[in-house]
């Protein structure tokens, strides 16, 4: 199958080299480039801020905004046979592609020009890929903005899940979704662009001092034992959370409880600020209040988070996030809670984060984010599914089921209520964490997903902080975790934990 990919000469980037090769490793395609005259061209001012951001932000490390020569690709000759797609990322469109004719917009309209518009005034848009033919959407998403440095970095996330949307229809996997209402973007000035350079300068700077006074991100524990939960309230209300302390250059994040012989334990990520390489610890806590000391549980060379603990069958099990080591790996409980050895791997050579088993209509259920070196690491939500814990597992036939910075990300077990499954997930818009909702699923099969939004919670007064993502429950133990400002200083960290005391 032959696909020609339409771009303007002066929007030849170097994502268009990820392009080219997602498309040839998912479906062996034929790729050929047409470069046509810009008409408009690309605004000056956008050159120049992405050429600063480069030298300042990036200190010229490459990224997928970056020009690159339009003789670096294959381009198709005039006497060669027609494409049986054709991917358009013009202003204009074009008018004589013989096969199926693909348009991307952004927020309702086409071309780079929109797509930095949006990012410059907006922020991530709604990316929507049109069949021209049918004039129906077909596929939509949003990228995660989390990682990303600047307009390049994030025109270099659009573009990425640009690319995964695209990878999905030319594999025969595409919906109707009701078109956006076009919108007209703000034209690209010298003035907003110098204003936008300007703030990225300052923030810079600020962030400098920020993160030599405070540690960027430290995350904290919170727990409670509690008849009626977030889930039952849909808020944060109830019996106060109580905090897990942690030493003063540790965090604590991703808990997960578990219930054994009449004993509760907390399994949580246990990062240290000086190595920034996580391990998996674990506490006991009482409806008294008291808790153990915590204690390291299992370590390896990378780093390790969100500990996925569950029980099936005859043992105890582990799903710790290993998206460092490029694989998902399952381990079991020697002697719970504090001795575990890896069983094996689940999935290899894959960049996964936060993966949540559910046993659900007589099959598991493996829900993971993941990622493939570019762009955010909370956007695209993968499935797989298999007939024992052990698998093979298989992907789901539409992965990446959703490309979506606020509802991809797991945040915690799913479980059923009143016969329906709920999933727990994490709200990506505004950085990465920045809060937690809620979603019954509707439909789960190998070839179909659908999911509807109940609720969507930020930190507030029951649960003060800047962000949180991870909620989780067993039988009345419910546990919580959030990102606080933590000085360096410890006198003035106890001073500011003040501010984040639950119930203060």
């Amino acid at each position: 199958m032959i696909v020609d990919i339409i771009i303007e000469k002066d929007r030849c980037r170097h994502w268009l080299f990820y392009l080219e090769g997602s498309l040839k490793r998912s479906s062996s395609l034929n790729v050929r480039f047409v470069f046509v005259r810009p008409l408009p061209p690309l605004p000056k001012p956008v050159s120049y801020l992405l050429s600063f951001e480069r030298k300042t932000l990036r200190h010229r490390a490459n990224c997928g905004s970056d020009p690159i020569d339009v003789n670096c690709f294959k381009t198709r000759d005039e006497d060669t046979e027609d494409a049986d797609w054709t991917i358009d990322f013009t202003v204009g469109g074009v008018t004589s592609a013989k096969g199926r004719t693909l348009r991307v917009l952004y927020n309702g309209a086409p071309g780079e020009d929109a797509l930095c518009s949006t990012l410059l005034n907006s922020g991530t848009p709604l990316i929507e890929v049109i069949d021209q033919g049918e004039e129906r959407v077909i596929a939509q998403g949003t990228a995660s903005l989390e990682a990303a440095e600047g307009l390049g970095g994030a025109m270099e996330a659009v573009y990425s899940r640009v690319c995964a949307l695209i990878n999905r229809i030319l594999n025969g996997i595409y919906d109707d979704y009701p078109p956006s209402v076009p919108c007209n973007y703000s034209p690209i000035t010298t003035k907003k662009v110098a204003k936008r350079a300007l703030r990225q300068s300052a923030r810079t700077a600020i962030q400098s001092l920020y993160k030599a006074s405070c540690y960027t991100s430290h995350w904290r524990v919170g727990w409670r034992f509690c008849k009626d939960g977030v889930a039952d309230r849909q808020d944060l209300k109830g019996e106060e959370w109580k905090v897990l302390p942690s030493p003063h250059d540790h965090f604590y994040a991703d808990p997960f409880p578990f219930e054994k012989d009449g004993k509760y334990y907390v399994f949580f990520e246990d990062l240290n600020h000086a190595t920034q390489k996580g391990v998996i610890s674990v506490v006991e806590v009482t409806r008294e209040g008291q808790t153990s000391a915590p204690r390291t549980v299992l370590e390896e060379d990378w780093h390790l988070s969100y500990p996925f603990v569950f029980e099936m069958g005859d043992g105890i099990w582990m799903i710790p996030e290993s998206s460092t080591n490029r694989e998902i790996a399952l381990y079991r409980a020697i002697e719970f809670p504090n001795h575990w050895e890896r069983h094996c791997t689940l999935l290899a050579d894959i960049e996964a984060a936060d993966a949540t088993l559910i046993d659900h209509d007589g099959r598991l259920w493996m829900f993971t984010v993941v990622r493939d070196g570019v762009g955010g690491y909370s956007d695209m939500l993968n499935i797989y599914h298999a007939d024992n814990l052990v698998g093979p597992w298989i992907p789901h036939q539409c992965n990446p089921v959703l490309v979506d910075d606020r509802t991809a990300r797991p945040g915690g077990r799913m479980f059923h209520k009143n016969g329906t499954l709920w999933r727990p997930f994490q709200n990506c818009r505004g950085g990465y964490g920045t809060g937690l909702g809620l979603a019954t699923i509707d439909e789960l099969s190998p070839s179909s997903f659908r999911q509807s939004i109940q609720t969507v919670l930020f930190p507030n007064s029951h649960w003060p902080g800047r962000k949180f993502h991870t909620l989780n429950r067993t039988g009345p133990l419910e546990v919580i975790d959030g990102c606080i400002y933590h000085p360096k200083s410890e006198t003035l960290a106890q001073i500011a934990r003040k501010f984040y005391r639950p119930g203060a």
